[in-house]
C-alpha cells in the first residue's frame, strides 16, 4: 500500500482545536499514512497572508490530499481556498467532510474545485480513499467526482464501537501552544466521551444526520469510562494543563455510565472539568455525581425565554420553572453555570427577546453565551427560513460567525435590535464575580498586553 499525505486546512475565527480533524488524522496515521494541519485564524476575510501560509505549507509538505471539515459559515472560505489550491496544484485532490457536507452534499460537490465529499463519519472513508490504488468509485460514504461525472455512494454505517478508534491526534500541530492561549490555571484539554444526541431540536444538525445512517438506532454511542480516563492520563503525560473540558452534546445521558466514570475520574484524574447537559437531566442524583467527580461548571441551553415558541418551534419541552430550578440546584451544590441563548430567531418579536433576558436574569448564570440565530441548511428551523424567504443570501456570504450579525431579513426585528439583544443577554450574568473576572481578563489582554 502506498503511503499518502493529507493536509487538513482549518479556517476559523479564533484559535480552536478541531477534535473531528484530530480523530481523522489519528485514524489514517494508524494505517501508515501521514497527516498535518494548517490552522488559519481569519477574523473576517481571507487575506494574501493566509494564501501565503497555504502556499508555503503545501510546497513544504507536498500533500496528495487537502482535507476540510466544513461548517456552513466557513464554506465561502473553503471554496476560495480550494480555488487557489487548484489553480497552483491541480493534481491535489480536495475532500470536504463535516456536518455541512453531510447535510447538503449537492451544494458542496457542485463547487468545481472540490473532488470528493464525505457524508457521515469520515474515519473509514478517508482511510479507504487514501489507501486506494485501483481508482475506485464505490467507496461508501463518499461522493467522488471524476471527469465531470459524480459517483454518489451511500452513507456508511455508524462506527458502533468507539473504543476501537485511536485517541484524537494532538500532534497534528503544536497542541501545547494551543493550550497556552488560556492563562495558567485555566488551560483545558478538550475531550469527547460520546457521539450523537437523542433529542429533536429543530435548529440542530443531529436530527437530520441521524436519519442518514442505516444503523440510526445506534446514533448515541459511548466510549467506556476507562477508555476516556486512559486518554486523559496519556494527555497528562504529554501536556501541561489544569482542567478538562468535555465537548459532548450531553455527558449525562446514561446515569450508570456517569456513575462509573465519576468514580474512576476522581481516583485517577482528579482535575476540575466542565460539561454540557440538559435541564431534564439536572436531577439531584446527577448533580451529586458530577460534583463528586470534580465538575465545577455545567453548560445548559435556555435558547428562548418564550415557552410556547421553545416548544412549538424548537421542540424543547422544558418549562421556564424547570429551567430556573435546574440552575438553582446546580448553584446550591457549588457548581458554576453557563447558559446558552439565541436571539434573532425566525418570527421572534421584541417581547420574546425581553422574555429571554428575564429568564436569564432569573437563572442567575455565571456566564452567558448569547448567539445570533443562523439558519443551518438541512435543519427544520433553517429550512423554514429558506422557505419563508427570510435568508439574505448576500449577507450570508459576509457573516462567518454566529456572533456578528443576523443573515435574516427579519420580519419583526432590525439587525441593530438583534445585535443589541445579544449583548444585553450576555450582561445578564453581571451578578456573578466570575463574569467580571472574565471581562477584566479580556480587557487586560486587549489593552495592557506588554510588548516584547
Amino acid at each position: 500500500m502506498a503511503k499518502r499525505k493529507i493536509l487538513f486546512i482549518y479556517p476559523s475565527n479564533e484559535p480552536s482545536f478541531p477534535l473531528q480533524i484530530a480523530a481523522l488524522s489519528a485514524y489514517v496515521k494508524r494505517s501508515g499514512h501521514e497527516a498535518s494541519m494548517l490552522p488559519l485564524i481569519i477574523p473576517k476575510y481571507l487575506e494574501s497572508s493566509h494564501m501565503d501560509d497555504i502556499k508555503h505549507k503545501i510546497e513544504e509538505y507536498r500533500p496528495d490530499f487537502i482535507g476540510f471539515s466544513s461548517y456552513e459559515t466557513a464554506f465561502p472560505w473553503i471554496t476560495e481556498i480550494s480555488h487557489y489550491i487548484k489553480t497552483l496544484w491541480p493534481k491535489i485532490r480536495i475532500i470536504v467532510g463535516g456536518y455541512y457536507a453531510t447535510l447538503v452534499p449537492e451544494e458542496v460537490i457542485s463547487c468545481p474545485d472540490i473532488d470528493i465529499v464525505c457524508r457521515g463519519e469520515g474515519e473509514i472513508p478517508l482511510d479507504e480513499i487514501m489507501s486506494d490504488e485501483e481508482n475506485r468509485k464505490d467507496i461508501l460514504g463518499l461522493w467522488i467526482k471524476r471527469y465531470g461525472e459524480i459517483f454518489k455512494n451511500s452513507v456508511r454505517p455508524l462506527i458502533e464501537d468507539l473504543n476501537s478508534l485511536p485517541y484524537p491526534d494532538r500532534e497534528i500541530f503544536d497542541y501545547q501552544e494551543h493550550l497556552n492561549y488560556e492563562p495558567v490555571g485555566e488551560r483545558n484539554v478538550k475531550v469527547m466521551a460520546t457521539r450523537g444526541c437523542p433529542y429533536q431540536c429543530t435548529y440542530c444538525s443531529n436530527v437530520f444526520l441521524r436519519k442518514n445512517f442505516p444503523n440510526q438506532d445506534k446514533y448515541l454511542r459511548f466510549r467506556s469510562p476507562q477508555n476516556v480516563i486512559d486518554e486523559i492520563k496519556e494527555l497528562k503525560s504529554k501536556y501541561i494543563f489544569e482542567r478538562v473540558g468535555f465537548h459532548d452534546d450531553n455527558l449525562t445521558l446514561d446515569t450508570n455510565w456517569l456513575k462509573e466514570f465519576s468514580k474512576i475520574y476522581r481516583e485517577e484524574i482528579n482535575l476540575p472539568f466542565y460539561c454540557a447537559t440538559r435541564v431534564e437531566r439536572c436531577t439531584d442524583e446527577i448533580i451529586d455525581i458530577l460534583k463528586e467527580a470534580g465538575c465545577d461548571l455545567v453548560l445548559l441551553g435556555i435558547e428562548s425565554g418564550n415557552e410556547k415558541y421553545r416548544k412549538e418551534m424548537m421542540k424543547r419541552y422544558m418549562s421556564n420553572e424547570e429551567i430556573v430550578s435546574a440552575f438553582k440546584r446546580l448553584k446550591k451544590k457549588g457548581i458554576l453555570t453557563w447558559s446558552f441563548v439565541m436571539v434573532g430567531l425566525p418570527d421572534e418579536k421584541r417581547r420574546m427577546i425581553l422574555e429571554t433576558m428575564w429568564l436569564n436574569l432569573r437563572c442567575n448564570p455565571d456566564f452567558v453565551m448569547a448567539s445570533i440565530f443562523f439558519p443551518l441548511k438541512g435543519t427544520e428551523l433553517g429550512d423554514y427560513c429558506y422557505k419563508k424567504n427570510y435568508v439574505n443570501e448576500k449577507k450570508k456570504i459576509l457573516v462567518h460567525s454566529y456572533a456578528w450579525d443576523t443573515i435574516l431579513n427579519h420580519p419583526f426585528l432590525s439587525s441593530f435590535e438583534i445585535r443589541m439583544a445579544k449583548y444585553l443577554n450576555s450582561f445578564t450574568a453581571f451578578r456573578s464575580k466570575f463574569f467580571w473576572k472574565v471581562v477584566g481578563d479580556r480587557l487586560r489582554s486587549r489593552f495592557f498586553t506588554p510588548k516584547h
